[in-house]
């Protein structure tokens, strides 16, 4: 959200001041905000729709009544801080009294909502509410008096009828408003200290539109009465009669504010005004006509700044802006390209619309036209005695006796002239897009060393008396009478796009580029590089100054200007020290950004006797030399208060020595420097000492120091506070001595009684043991010896019993063959004796052979003559298979129908023979049923091998070729039954590209598309 420059208004004073907004997302309790104070430690006080809120800079630390006690309603409708500096606060549900150091408060019960707050002459409280209450300073200093503090209550004025919305305090009264009255009231005679009476000096009746709408603000100002409404403005005049102030106009007013200046600020439903002693109006409107800010409360503090509480937008802060704009041209937003100062002292400037002048009262008048100059931009400016050069984009013109003249030289047709500057042989040198020449009164030569330029893009000259530096897009150079030579070779310099050079006897020469921040050169020649990592703040350069009274480098660039002390260039820089003039978040109160700079070359920078002049794209900036920058005053370190478990100690108490109780033993110290106009500058460091100096601890922000479990003893906490880019020797500090006495657990006279006490109850309880141990130790070694004996006879019948349920466990129940736990607990040690024998198994071309065996069609076998019948074919199939095993083989029950062979130490080559003959005794077998009957079966088989036949095999485990042998069953399977079959891999294929794998077949099927695998299946 912005502000611009309303049509009617100059560009004068107030777009001098430079503008801040915080809102939720700082930490601001509500975008609505209804009134605004100072204490005396220059703590903002804000007062909103929710809650009340204390400001530092940093953070903003809100009271609500979720979060303290005294605080009965969130809504804050006024805040007054009184002349002895405590805090008056007006909420929905009545008044409080906050003393701002130790936030101890006093509430007070109004009988409705308080709408208004004012401090008379003698320093007494009015309260405007469902009535009018009052309270005098004679009770507050009672009730603040140390020594009998006494409790005080409102007196309520019952002379004043009806609810009363808006006071004003006159010279010689107090003005109210109630509901249908403009009263103005006076203490006329007072009976004992706290009863007076009160004389009705004038009583008026508001106009009936006005007592019909809302009253804003009721404020006396220079001798006058203004009332702020929803109509519009009103003033009382000399006869005391309620007019309307038309030089306000009719829109809504919510505030007036008349400063110490004799400055007049009015907030208006659309502007905010402002006028200057004897001055005329000046305003600022919002930029988005979709949105209205208007401001409810305008608050002028101690060191002139503006505050403005809207109450839809969060809190505005206003400062007096540090450099003054200079308009070129008929609008405010003209930019300017190049300015430059002639022998008069004049400042001469280009921009858009031609050529001009500022005159010494800063008012600027066309010399020429964009007609004259032939539509051409002008890149730089240069005066040589009343003849004045200008560089275009196409060539060079001069402009003398009111003519206009173009160089007729064919090396500067269409040629951009960026740069022009005095040669120390006379003359000009000229620096253009095809390299750089010099001119004279016998003409233009080119520069003798244009052909070693690595880019004829000359972008800076600078001639002195013995050598000189040429700035080209593409790196520096130094020349001499003897030669030229490239600067900076091997750094980003080498490349980098140069805008400005400068050098500084005894000091050091910088360099400023485009892109790459700045260069400057060490004492030994090497060149070093500073940009946004080191400090340097972010924007190309445009230029660079020195300012030889203040011994100072000025930096232009394209987000804002920044000066440097320049003796620091005469070493190496670890710590950047910069000061930020210009930032690119400055805003005017107008909305616009403080946009600097602009130009090239020379001309992107000017020297007077007590400024810096700037080109920008909003005129000329003129900035003095001496400017006192925001934030620049020693800052002042404050501690806010110290916490533990048990209490508060305000900053009011932390200055003497603060000796904490015998559990407070965990503190938080709350610090903060409260600064408005640059508090992201701000770094802290605090330490807390005892006996010797600890370390240091840097905070950049969250401004508490928090301590745990801290032992007994003397301490004292330091806080020291800078700026970003000094040095802490310049730090300022503040520090509170600690003292945290020691309990009495923790005194040697406690240890020594607890030691001799734990010594004789030792002696008593190992006495007692003792005895009791010898006692027990007969019994104990009698029950021993029986209950050994009776465990040994337990673990004798265990281990019968463990290996009968092993033998079990390991045994199918109906075929008597090995069962699936046991294939689980002996495969891995059949795996591991074959690696042990690998070499020589291998040798002999034997494998383990892993073979799944499935009856074909079984399931019809057990519909047709039940589970009785297939269990007895399962008996007879399991009988034949052990038939046809060998004795160190073995067969198992892998599931229902299915089972495994596994054949050890089995030659590769026999395995395809062995297998035709198993299936040929299957299906020949006769198989013999319970009901004398007896049929044929076959079955279908697939087998694998362990190792796998593939390069480095032993490395996929044996489950992988159960896998690929239940694989190979499927196969079998899906060709009707009775044969086998088994997967052939390619001799060449590596273990490690078949992974071992949930997901076996897509890997498979992706080795079989590659010709790396088939299925081999014989089919009886």
């Amino acid at each position: 959200m912005g502000l611009t420059l309303s049509p009617h208004s100059a560009f004068s004073a107030i777009n001098d001041y430079v503008v801040k907004q915080w809102n939720l997302q700082n930490g601001l309790p509500s975008q609505s905000i209804a009134s605004i104070v100072q204490d005396d430690n220059g703590y903002i006080w804000l007062g909103t729709q929710f809650g009340l809120s204390r400001f530092d800079g940093h953070k903003f630390t809100n009271l609500t009544t979720q979060n303290t006690a005294f605080l009965q309603s969130n809504a804050v409708h006024k805040l007054l801080m009184d002349k002895r500096g405590m805090l008056w606060i007006g909420t929905r549900r009545g008044l409080h009294r906050l003393n701002p150091q130790t936030l101890e408060a006093q509430s007070f019960n109004t009988q409705g909502p308080v709408h208004d707050l004012l401090e008379d002459h003698d320093g007494g409280i009015w309260i405007a509410s469902n009535g009018l209450y009052y309270i005098s300073e004679a009770e507050q200093l009672l009730h603040d008096s140390e020594n009998q503090p006494t409790l005080f209550s409102p007196s309520k004025i019952n002379q004043i009828v009806g609810s009363v919305t808006r006071m004003a305090l006159s010279s010689d009264g107090i003005w109210l408003v109630n509901e249908h009255h403009l009263l103005k009231i006076k203490e006329s005679s007072s009976v004992n200290n706290n009863e007076f009476r009160l004389k009705l000096a004038s009583k008026l009746s508001l106009p009936r539109q006005l007592a019909q709408t809302i009253i804003h603000d009721l404020s006396w100002i220079d001798g006058r009465l203004y009332l702020a409404s929803e109509l519009g403005a009103y003033f009382l005049d000399i006869d005391e009669v309620i007019r309307r102030y038309s030089e306000i106009g009719n829109t809504a007013v919510y505030k007036f504010l008349g400063d110490e200046d004799g400055g007049f600020w009015v907030s208006t439903s659309n502007e905010l005004m402002y006028r200057e002693p004897n001055g005329s109006w000046q305003s600022v409107r919002p930029t988005q006509a979709e949105q209205n800010i208007w401001f409810s409360d305008i608050f002028k503090d101690r060191e002139n700044n503006i505050w403005l509480g809207s109450l839809n937008e969060g809190l505005w802060f206003a400062h007096s802006g540090k450099v003054e704009r200079h308009q070129v041209g008929p609008t405010i937003n003209q930019g300017v390209t190049a300015i430059t100062q002639a022998t008069d002292g004049k400042v001469w400037a280009s921009s858009r619309l031609g050529i001009g002048v500022l005159n010494t009262l800063g008012e600027y008048q066309q010399v020429l036209a964009m007609q004259q100059l032939k539509r051409r931009q002008v890149f730089d400016l240069e005066f040589q005695g009343e003849r004045l050069y200008l560089g275009t984009d196409k060539g060079v013109l001069l402009y003398e006796q009111g003519q206009v003249y173009t160089l007729p030289f064919i090396e500067l047709r269409d040629n951009p002239v960026f740069s022009i500057s005095p040669s120390n042989k006379g003359g000009l040198w000229l620096g253009t897009g095809r390299g750089l020449y010099r001119l004279d009164y016998a003409g233009l030569t080119p520069f003798a060393y244009n052909s070693f330029l690595g880019s004829q893009y000359i972008t800076f000259v600078l001639d002195l008396p013995n050598f000189g530096f040429i700035g080209t897009n593409k790196g520096a150079y130094q020349y001499n009478e003897r030669g030229i030579e490239k600067l900076g070779g091997h750094t980003a310099l080498d490349v980098a796009y140069i805008t400005s050079i400068l050098h500084l006897d005894d000091v050091s020469t910088l360099i400023g580029s485009r892109s790459h921040g700045l260069f400057y050169q060490t004492k030994k020649g090497d060149w070093l590089q500073l940009d946004a990592s080191n400090g340097l703040p972010y924007g190309s350069i445009n230029s660079l100054h020195y300012d030889k009274k203040f011994e100072q480098i000025w930096v232009g660039t394209k987000k804002g200007v920044y000066r440097m002390p320049a003796a620091q260039f005469t070493q190496s820089i670890n710590n950047l020290q910069v000061e930020q003039v210009i930032s690119q978040f400055d805003r005017q109160l107008d909305g616009k950004a403080s946009q600097c700079c602009s130009g090239f070359g020379h001309d992107a920078v000017m020297e007077t006797e007590s400024s810096i002049w700037y080109p920008s794209s909003q005129g000329v900036v003129e900035i003095p030399k001496d400017v006192q920058l925001f934030g620049a005053d020693d800052l002042q370190p404050k501690l806010e208060a110290l916490y533990t478990k048990e209490r508060r100690i305000p900053s009011s108490l932390l200055k003497d020595t603060i000796v904490l109780g015998n559990g407070e033993r965990d503190i938080t110290i709350k610090y903060t420097a409260i600064d408005f106009y640059a508090p992201k500058s701000i770094e802290f460091r605090y330490r807390l000492s005892g006996k010797d100096k600890s370390e240091w601890r840097g905070a950049s922000t969250g401004q508490e120091a928090i301590y745990t479990n801290l032992p007994p003893g003397e301490y004292v906490f330091e806080l020291e506070v800078k700026r970003r880019g000094q040095d802490w020797t310049k730090a300022r500090t503040k520090q509170v001595a600690i003292s945290l006495p020691r309990r009495f657990d923790e005194t040697i006279y406690f240890r020594l009684v607890i030691t001799c006490g734990f010594i004789f109850l030792f002696y008593l309880i190992f006495w007692v043991f003792r005895a009791q141990e010898r006692r027990k130790q007969m019994a104990l070694e009698n029950l021993v010896a029986d209950r050994t004996t009776e465990l040994r006879k337990a673990n004798e019948k265990l281990n019968q019993v463990n290996t009968q349920l092993k033998l079990v466990s390991h045994t199918d129940e109906l075929t008597g063959l090995r069962s699936r736990r046991f294939l689980f607990d002996q495969l891995p040690k059949d795996v591991e004796h074959y690696q042990r024998n690998a070499q020589s198994l291998q040798q002999q071309n034997k494998r383990l052979v892993l073979m799944i065996l499935n009856v074909d069609s079984f399931s019809k076998i057990n519909d047709t003559y039940g589970p009785i019948g297939g269990d007895s074919c399962l008996q007879q199939l399991a009988t034949l298979l052990n038939m046809r095993t060998q004795g160190s083989d073995y067969v198992a029950r892998w599931s229902g129908d299915e089972f495994l062979l596994l054949l050890r130490d089995f030659k590769r080559d026999e395995v395809e023979e062995y297998v035709g003959e198993l299936c040929k005794a299957v299906a020949d077998f006769e198989f013999n049923l319970p009901n004398g009957k007896s049929m044929k079966l076959t079955v279908s088989m697939g087998w694998s091998f362990y190792p796998l036949p593939l390069l480095g095999g032993q490395v996929i485990g044996w489950e992988a070729s159960v896998n690929l042998a239940d694989i190979a069953l499927h196969q079998v399977k899906e060709r009707g039954g009775d044969g086998a079959a088994t997967i052939i891999f390619d001799e060449q294929l590596d273990a490690f590209e078949f992974e071992q794998s949930s997901n076996i077949e897509s890997q498979l099927q992706t080795l079989q598309d590659s010709g790396l695998a088939e299925v081999r299946v014989w089919m009886r």
